[in-house]
């Protein structure tokens, strides 16, 4: 049964861009305050020293006062150089600053200094000194609209207050093996600061480490290994994040206040691919997002952890997945509302010979509903309820994971629902099932069962 809808699900790729553009659903949610708006222009302006390229850069630096501007040129300079003082430095693109081959490129260590739009290339290679392009350490500071390119990790910041990385582009080192990558951008003890509209190829990660009241918002990171990674960072965002092609999308770990919201997380398709990742966190909410096409949409381990935290996951896609939500064992405190579920093979799996019937399930879309809308009011008058004899075997035994989607398996579904007998318990119950994706969550405008409700 759940073969006919992975062929469907084929096609979901080539559906992503349809998805990306769809109308934004909760609060027409974009970037607002704390992500800045796009970094303004690197032309000099009226005021701004000229530094000419070849300049013995930092004897400039450092025979700066604050509040200077000093301009870059197109061309060559020479790294590493630090920022001591409250300045901005601006240059175009094709003015480059090249790393000597050891050490962080450009440390930027003053309170409100701006570094924007010029490019850096190269940093050492030393993961114990964790070598980078750009170094932020400094309360306000801002690193805005720089190509970095070379380098071991991107642009790191730590313990410091209201920074702001925008705008940047930041591509890692491909021909390295993914794990050995350093992070494309990495927050450490860094608070009330805004990481927007950032593009990531070939990275690691996005790390968010003891960092909370972060917003990260409107990246694109594609072909990195976690395309953001939280750990003890509360009351974080993640917003119109667009990843794809990576390892994990998201992974929460050991917070709590994390919010995902109208992300599109797509492709995560290796050996151990999720969409979204969740260790022993609580107060999280995924909402009015898409994840498509990823080995596992969303992984649920232990979380909430804390007594009295929840898990709200509403108005979301779960599209063409191997399991749409898995919950490593069985789940309190959890409630799945108003999202679609489609072309996955399999709808909600429980590991550790649990249930997901504590788990509050009301008003979802499942491709796989048989039941029927006499009064046509857009709800199924009966139930949904998984029973899913395969996924159950696998639960039990994972070596048999293998088999999902074949034959054997659409044979063993079918049979369980032939003879009573054979039927495991119930691993879910939506007493109020959709009968069609609500509005814009309709997968493709061809789908004559997307309703307007």
């Amino acid at each position: 049964m759940m073969g006919t809808h992975r062929m469907v699900a084929l096609g979901m790729a080539a559906m992503l861009s349809v998805v990306a553009a769809r109308p934004r659903t909760r609060n027409d949610a974009v970037p607002t305050a704390g992500a800045g708006t796009p970094a303004p222009a690197t032309r000099c302006p009226a005021g701004g020293l000229v530094v000419p390229a070849g300049a013995a850069l930092q004897a400039v630096l450092d025979g700066s006062t604050p509040g200077t501007v000093l301009c870059l040129s197109p061309g060559r300079y020479d790294g590493p150089v630090e920022i001591h003082t409250r300045l901005t430095l601006i240059g175009p693109a094709d003015a480059v600053l090249h790393s000597n081959g050891t050490g962080t490129t450009l440390r930027v260590l003053a309170d409100s200094a701006e570094v924007r739009g010029f490019t850096v290339d190269g940093s050492g290679r030393r993961y114990d000194k964790m070598d980078a392009a750009v170094y932020l350490r400094g309360d306000g500071t801002q690193a805005l609209g720089l190509t970095v390119r070379n380098a071991l990790f991107g642009i790191v910041a730590e313990q410091s207050n209201g920074v702001t990385i925008a705008d940047n582009h930041i591509a890692g080192l491909a021909e390295l093996p993914v794990g050995i990558r350093g992070d494309g951008i990495r927050l450490w003890e860094v608070r009330r600061s805004s990481v927007a509209r950032n593009r990531l190829t070939d990275s690691r990660d996005i790390v968010v480490w003891y960092s909370p009241n972060n917003r990260i918002v409107g990246n694109t990171v594609v072909g990195s290994r976690y395309a953001t990674h939280f750990m003890y960072s509360d009351d974080c965002l993640v917003e119109g994040a667009d990843y794809r092609g990576n390892i994990v999308g998201v992974f929460v770990m050991y917070s709590r206040g994390i919010t995902l919201r109208a992300d599109t997380i797509a492709n995560n398709t290796f050996a151990d691919g999720l969409g979204l990742g969740v260790k022993e966190s609580g107060n999280l909410t995924v909402e009015d997002s898409h994840f498509i096409n990823d080995r596992d949409c969303l992984y649920l381990d232990t979380s909430p952890f804390r007594e009295g935290d929840t898990v709200l996951v509403r108005g979301n896609t779960f599209a063409g997945c191997n399991a749409a939500v898995t919950f490593h064992s069985s789940e309190q405190n959890n409630a799945f509302r108003d999202n679609t579920f489609y072309g996955n093979q399999t709808q909600v799996a429980v590991e550790g010979r649990g249930t997901a019937q504590d788990v509050v399930w009301h008003g979802n879309y499942f491709d796989d509903y048989t039941g029927y809308d006499l009064n046509g009011d857009g709800t199924g008058d009966v139930p949904y309820e998984l029973r899913d004899f395969s996924e159950r075997l696998v639960s039990n035994h994972p070596q048999l994971a293998f088999f999902r989607g074949s034959v054997v398996f659409a044979v063993l579904d079918a049979t369980a629902h032939v003879f009573p007998l054979l039927q495991p318990e119930t691993l879910l119950t939506d007493p109020a099932p959709r009968m069609a994706p609500a509005g814009t969550d309709c997968i493709a405008a061809s789908d004559n069962r997307c309703a307007s409700n």
